[in-house]
């Protein structure tokens, strides 16, 4: 697939989310441990 907006790879700005067990992981946690894909949906409904 081709990367049509040139970002894969970019370091992304930090965030944090609820994870399953209850507690919040931010994005930087992963950091050169573990592989991130994040995808943004718009309009769901």
């Amino acid at each position: 697939m081709k990367d049509k907006f040139q970002i894969v790879g970019t370091k992304i700005q930090e965030f944090s989310l609820p994870d399953s067990r209850g507690g919040v992981l931010n994005i930087r946690a992963l950091e050169g441990k573990k592989k991130v894909v994040v995808i943004l949906f718009r309009n769901i409904k």
